[in-house]
């Protein structure tokens, strides 16, 4: 049986290729609730507070399984809806769901135009927007538990909109932007870098009046609606634009020959100058130092480092090149070094089929000139090792969640959260100085845990919603049932960002790790965030040893922090996590 879910629009369920009614309004708010989170456990709390918004019934229990009886009617396949405790899961299969292909398709454009393929980024995020047939589940009523999970698939439209806006400027085709933007700012009228990106289309195409009257028309509705002005960078841009600056003008496309420096500094790094000036002065010095930073989930260790290699890349003649491993299908030795030969200008039949012949070719490339590469996303040493000890011409700067302990010859770095000053410096550049209030700016930066990647989502929603106020925000992220939802920004979400270390645990098949992710899931289920052996060991029924093995392994993986000896912390937010995945389990 061939099934297909759509979200994006009104609820759809096909079934062979044919419309299956959902039913009434509560069953389509049932299932959009479990596919808001496909193959995974959703509560039976949970799918209560989905379908009812107010008071839910004295027998709303009851009606929930009435519900999913009748859903699974409609679906046709029995064991695709499959009772678990505490709830139910939704068994959802590749190709199946439009919200899915959506995000995996801007995934992969916002990926092509970060490496320069503007292009390939335009086929592929216009692929992503085909999806929409309008706003999601816009046939379903919006109660507190889905409506920021919805919001946030509206976030991830708009992004696709600036991204694919992005690409047409990037290829040149301003006059098609134009057209394209105008109805695209009338559809989301408070997205300032859609009117950015309309301004800047109606300067390249000779209208600079245009291009004016926009940045008008922009500060006129976010004055009348929002009662607020437009931010930093929309009235920037309107200065640069009376001024005539040259830089805003396109740059003509030249071809490319040769290596390519392939890295380019994040906008916003507040907080980290002594560890930036510690990366840049180790791979400056004689003889220079690699470097491995590591830290916690969203700390910004690859922001850090792609900072550290743009501010030192003049002394490289070779080039400064980005390998992200986590885009590599094999992030393995190998796979990596073709990568690297390949952005230094080797061609795919002239790279080696062996290692050690291919990393003679790495040495051979960079003897004369040296090249700067930042190897982020790396999990284990044996991915990078090779490259690290085999070739003197490079100079590496890398990037995990663990520290690399057995790489030689090389300076760990370990990152923390920002301090509250940094933290408060980083959501006023995000989103404007006038609109944060110190003392709500810290509510905001403390459920964010001072972490980088989430103070980052929260300042661009702050400054994407400029109905909101840093205290009504503040408010929101309070909810525990909400806090991770609403630290969901186009393709970034802190709930992702965790996921790829517990997913790194439950694959694992040794025995400690077991342990350790039995532990994570007593820790979800009481809702702690402190823990020692004892605690650890009673809450597991083993030993003390067995318990402190089962602690470092969630040290090592990040999902803990050792404070002092025998104790360790989750941060807020991993422990809203942990309590969602023990939901599940």
């Amino acid at each position: 049986m061939n099934l297909r879910f759509g979200l994006l629009g009104p609820v759809q369920l096909h079934r062979n290729g044919r419309p299956v009614p959902v039913g009434t309004p509560k069953q389509r708010a049932l299932l959009t609730a479990l596919l808001l989170e496909p193959n995974r456990v959703v509560s039976i709390d949970r799918l209560v507070t989905s379908v009812w918004d107010a008071e839910p019934p004295r027998f709303a229990v009851a009606n929930v399984r009435t519900y999913v009886n009748r859903l699974r009617g409609t679906i046709g396949d029995g064991d695709r809806l499959t009772a678990r405790q505490p709830g139910y899961v939704l068994a959802v299969r590749d190709g199946e769901l439009d919200v899915t292909e959506f995000a995996d398709a801007l995934r992969q454009g916002r990926r092509s135009l970060s490496a320069g393929r503007p292009d390939a980024a335009l086929r592929q995020v216009s692929a992503a927007l085909t999806r929409w047939r309008g706003d999601p589940a816009e046939d379903v009523p919006r109660s507190a538990a889905l409506g920021p999970r919805l919001d946030a698939l509206v976030e991830q439209r708009c992004l696709a909109l600036e991204t694919l806006a992005e690409a047409r400027l990037m290829l040149g085709e301003h006059a098609d932007a134009v057209a394209e933007l105008r109805e695209t700012v009338a559809a989301h009228p408070t997205r300032e870098r859609l009117w950015g990106a309309l301004m800047l289309a109606l300067y390249r195409t000779g209208d600079s009046a245009a291009a004016l009257a926009a940045y008008g028309q922009a500060r006129a509705f976010l004055a009348e609606e929002l009662g607020v002005e437009p931010g930093p960078e929309l009235a920037g841009l309107h200065r640069r634009i009376l001024d005539r600056d040259p830089a805003l003008r396109a740059a003509p496309e030249a071809p490319v020959r040769g290596p390519v420096p392939a890295v380019t500094a994040p906008g916003c790094l507040v907080g980290r100058e002594p560890e930036l000036k510690e990366i840049v002065a180790a791979i400056g010095a004689c003889p220079p130092r690699h470097v491995a930073v590591h830290g916690p989930a969203g700390v910004g260790k690859s922001a850090l480092a792609r900072h550290a290699v743009h501010t030192a890349a003049p002394g490289f003649p070779g080039g400064v090149h980005h390998i992200d491993l986590r885009t590599l299908p094999r992030p393995g030795p190998y796979e990596t070094l073709v990568r690297l030969l390949g952005r230094l200008g080797l061609a795919d039949d002239e790279i080696a089929a062996d290692l050690d012949e291919a990393l003679h070719q790495l040495r051979t490339s960079t003897t004369a000139r040296h090249a700067l590469v930042l190897l982020d996303n790396v999990t284990g040493e044996e991915q990078v090792r090779p490259l690290v000890t085999g070739c003197p011409g490079c100079r590496f700067v890398v990037t995990s969640r663990r520290m690399l302990a057995a790489l030689d010859d090389v300076e760990h770095l370990p990152l923390a959260p920002l301090a509250d000053d940094a933290a408060y410096e980083m959501l006023a550049r995000l989103c404007g100085r006038e609109r944060v209030d110190p003392a709500q700016a810290s509510r905001v930066a403390r459920l964010c845990d001072n972490l980088p990647l989430a103070l980052e989502i929260a300042g661009k929603r702050l400054a994407v919603r400029r109905e909101w106020t840093a205290e009504a925000f503040a408010d929101m992220l309070a909810a525990d049932e909400h806090r991770l939802d609403l630290l969901t920004c186009g393709d970034l979400s802190v709930r992702a960002a965790v996921d790829l270390d517990y997913q790194a645990l439950r694959r694992s098949g040794e025995t400690a790790d077991g342990g350790a992710l039995a532990l994570f899931h007593r820790l979800g289920e009481r809702g702690l965030a402190d823990c020692g052996p004892a605690a650890a060991a009673s809450l597991l029924g083993c030993d003390r040893r067995t318990a402190a093995a089962a602690l470092g392994r969630l040290a090592d993986l990040r999902l803990m922090e050792p404070l002092a000896p025998g104790r360790y912390r989750m941060n807020g937010l991993t422990r809203l996590y942990a309590m969602e995945m023990a939901a599940t389990t």
